[in-house]
């Protein structure tokens, strides 16, 4: 059976919701340090604004869009409003995506991962959050088999039918191999 897992976070008052760090450049290694940035960029991974498509190609189609498209059908099946598509959601679970497909790797966490938790990806793009979720597989075939599989695993359904949630992001990548990886991050906004 294709791999699943899921994850669900809510802030704890007075607790910070990201890692924040300094970096001092000197000036006299700006070139350098830009030379630097510039193959490393063209060596790595998508920046977080250019991982994902953009909530109207989400919400129209493609396999992101179907898979936001049938965990909707899903919560208005069960009575819930539908998610609103969230470009900075599209961008977290894109870089998930990615990630795992990268490192051949089903996990939350991503030890070695540019970044390796879901706040990390979340702080990445700017969202900030008062409650998130995620949920990941691989493997299955399409849209409609791998949201299948996730209302058919408990953890996976209650984040899918979570009325605290109001928006999501999908992320969709394939590995060397061609095998497939999915992410949904679903959140709510401070």
């Amino acid at each position: 059976m294709p791999g699943d897992s899921w994850e669900i976070r809510r802030s704890l008052p007075g607790l910070p919701l990201a890692r924040q760090g300094n970096v001092v450049l000197s000036t006299r290694r700006f070139s350098l340090v830009w030379l630097l940035v510039l193959v490393w960029g063209c060596a790595s991974p998508a920046s977080p604004t250019e991982a994902a498509p953009d909530a109207a190609d989400a919400a129209g189609g493609g396999i992101t869009g179907s898979i936001v498209q049938l965990t909707n059908a899903e919560r208005a099946n069960a009575g819930l409003s539908a998610l609103r598509v969230n470009t900075k959601l599209m961008q977290a679970a894109q870089i998930q995506a990615d990630q795992m497909a990268q490192l051949g790797r089903l996990e939350h966490e991503l030890s070695g991962a540019k970044y390796p938790t879901p706040s990390d990806r979340l702080a990445a793009v700017g969202y900030r959050w008062q409650t998130y979720g995620e949920n990941i597989a691989m493997g299955q075939t399409s849209a409609a088999t791998v949201v299948d599989s996730w209302m058919h695993s408990s953890g996976h359904r209650a984040n899918i039918l979570n009325s605290r949630f109001q928006e999501i992001g999908v992320g969709y990548a394939r590995d060397s191999a061609g095998r497939p990886y999915y992410v949904q991050v679903f959140g709510t906004q401070l």
